[in-house]
């Protein structure tokens, strides 16, 4: 009797413990480039570039401008973190034009109308559901920036706004998903990052071994890496990577330059992959498929800068 109580407060006390996010679970952190269909949409800035939102056919190649970046007629920083759900993006969008500051708002762009609407402040949105997950900001105008106000939510009106919980002690990097589980990055060092998580209602799951990270996107740290099926990417003295788990080959996609730091970020979809980097000072942006053509499509060439 005493043997039977004893497993059935083990087990009540392992059900009671937090669920931690499954390490298998792909973490999905929008960034720069969203696809629906064979359209990938796509708007990369800063580094010397303030791009348009555009839009380009995976098995056409054509690209086309779908939205300009400006506000009230003045060039923007742009848009960041895309998410596309049925005919609306909803991302970032820095109203300010420089380095020298922020101010962003969450901004919803219907596609069929080409319109843009700022729905409130904030940065780093990601869609869950039917919600906007996203970090609140406030602009401070002393310091001609924005300031963290903590993790919020809303609908994709922009009504309903709650809190979800105060700001991380650590700061939020990037703030994504991993199923119905928010996940967030904070600095650990310059090209290392610690994931935390939190439930869509605040409460804390700890953290998530970076090594075991598996995201669809790379955005300069050593710790990420992308796994579709048995392909691995990774980046690697200025090459974007792909290995064959199964063959064991290694096949360069793209060089850049001898440092990890010639490669801004890529982004896997499906067959294909989008890759911004640099070269001394010019910056270039492809599209590369993955069936083993070993080509590359330009889709920018452009001056390296602020």
């Amino acid at each position: 009797m005493k043997k039977m109580i004893l497993m059935m407060t083990c087990l009540l006390f392992v059900i009671m413990l937090p669920k931690q996010v499954d390490a298998a679970t792909k973490v999905r952190i929008p960034d720069s480039a969203c696809q629906q269909g064979n359209d990938i949409y796509y708007s990369y800035s800063m580094g010397g570039l303030r791009m348009n939102l555009m839009k380009v056919n995976k098995k056409t190649h054509k690209k086309k401008v779908v939205l300009s970046n400006k506000y009230k007629g003045k060039t923007t920083n742009g848009f960041f973190n895309l998410n596309i759900k049925g005919n609306c993006i909803y991302s970032g969008y820095d109203i300010k034009d420089g380095t020298d500051g922020s101010n962003e708002y969450i901004c919803k762009i219907n596609l069929k109308k080409k319109t843009k609407k700022l729905l409130t402040k904030g940065r780093s949105p990601v869609v869950i559901g039917k919600k906007i997950y996203f970090v609140r900001t406030k602009y401070n105008k002393n310091y001609f920036a924005d300031e963290d106000k903590g993790i919020y939510v809303m609908n994709f009106s922009g009504k309903g706004i709650r809190k979800v919980c105060n700001m991380p002690s650590g700061g939020v990097y990037e703030l994504g998903a991993a199923g119905n589980t928010l996940v967030y990055s904070s600095w650990k060092s310059f090209d290392k990052y610690i994931y935390k998580c939190i439930s869509v209602k605040g409460k804390k799951l700890g953290k998530i071994n970076a090594d075991s990270i598996n995201r669809m996107n790379w955005n300069g740290g050593n710790d990420e890496k992308c796994t579709v099926g048995s392909k691995e990417y990774y980046v690697s003295g200025g090459r974007v990577i792909c290995w064959d788990q199964e063959t064991q080959e290694q096949i360069t996609l793209v060089r850049f330059g001898d440092e990890n730091i010639n490669v801004n970020s890529f982004h896997v979809f499906g067959n294909v992959m989008i890759v911004r980097g640099t070269t001394g000072m010019k910056g270039y942006i492809y599209m590369i498929p993955l069936g083993g053509e070993n080509t590359k499509i330009l889709l920018r060439k452009y001056d390296v800068g602020e």
